[in-house]
């Protein structure tokens, strides 16, 4: 019997653009979709997710869960790539995707509901906030589920079904960058929510590279948001002057900052060194030089996608958990020749 494999195979086009054209995604181009639809007529094959699902027990979906403040404006550009990766690398492994928040409007859990309600084989779990109850749920009926990013306070990071990004080392190569320039009064500016561990693990690298030369380090916290950034500079730029370079652990925190700064005629590169996080699309289309640490976000997804994947096929799949950030140099760093 033929499958949506072979079809891809025979029409030499990825397995996730035969999704969508027998599902009449209107991401396809017409064009595309009738070829797809004329191919599966010719070799014979009949496309039913039911009749599929009931005999195999499964429903060859995949539940992304990610956090309930998915779609607020502070998190939109971190959610939306999550969620970009997340069904690109779900559906080119021969799976469907079923994208949910957290919880429902009325506070009830979409884990629960997922796996109760059996509308997935297996969960993605991008969300903080998962709880004891959760937690010991998925572990007691031993439904397939991995974590991304956010592990629960109660949970051992070496757990095999953790997949992140290391941001203390992020955190440490920039510092180091920094330093290597010349720079010894570097400012620290991370967010101040405490359950917020990433920015935690950033500023534990700055703190073990400032460690390393003897410099004394300086740790500013304010929300992670524009307004807040540009609040920090209006309202203590005389203190903000008393450091030749700032390791900003966000690139929207950076942009709002260089664009405050530049209203008090100072200039990235020129009379400040600054080095961002994320390495946001946002740097390149606003022509902006700064130089921003890049997350491995793709790696991070697509180990935890074909991890999980492996644990619902019940296969053997040695997958890696934590990967390195890296830097990424556009020339916002001035070089002090004589610190």
């Amino acid at each position: 019997m033929a499958t949506i494999k072979d079809l891809a195979k025979r029409l030499n086009v990825s397995y996730s653009t035969v999704s969508k054209s027998l599902n009449n995604d209107p991401n396809v181009s017409e064009k595309t979709r009738l070829r797809v639809l004329a191919e599966a007529e010719k070799i014979g094959f009949v496309f039913n997710a039911n009749a599929r699902g009931l005999a195999k027990q499964k429903t060859q979906r995949i539940g992304i869960l990610v956090a309930n403040q998915f779609n607020t404006k502070d998190y939109q550009w971190f959610f939306g790539n999550i969620q970009s990766i997340s069904t690109k690398a779900v559906e080119e492994s021969g799976y469907d995707f079923f994208i949910q928040p957290h919880n429902t409007i009325h506070g009830e859990s979409n884990i629960f509901r997922m796996v109760n309600g059996k509308t997935v084989d297996g969960i993605i779990i991008f969300s903080r906030t998962v709880t004891r109850e959760e937690y010991d749920f998925l572990a007691e009926k031993k439904f397939p589920h991995v974590y991304c990013y956010y592990n629960p306070t109660f949970m051992n990071e070496r757990d095999l079904n953790l997949f992140l990004d290391d941001d203390e080392y992020g955190g440490y190569i920039a510092t180091k960058h920094l330093i290597e320039y010349g720079h010894r009064q570097i400012l620290a500016i991370k967010a101040e929510d405490p359950a917020m561990k990433m920015y935690t693990a950033r500023t534990e690298g700055y703190l073990r590279a400032t460690r390393e030369v003897g410099i004394t380090p300086t740790i500013v916290e304010i929300p992670m948001t524009f307004s807040a950034a540009r609040q920090l500079v209006q309202e203590r730029l005389n203190f903000l002057r008393n450091f030749t370079a700032f390791f900003v652990e966000q690139d929207k925190v950076a942009i709002s900052m260089i664009n405050e700064f530049s209203k008090y005629g100072l200039s990235l590169g020129r009379d400040y060194g600054m080095i961002g996080y994320n390495n946001m699309d946002l740097i390149e289309d606003l022509a902006i030089p700064l130089t921003s640490v890049e997350d491995p976000m793709d790696k991070v997804i697509n180990s935890g996608v074909t991890a999980l994947v492996s644990i619902i096929e019940k296969k053997s799949e040695d997958c890696t958990r934590l990967f390195y950030p890296k830097l990424i140099e556009r020339g916002s760093v001035l070089k002090i020749e004589n610190p």
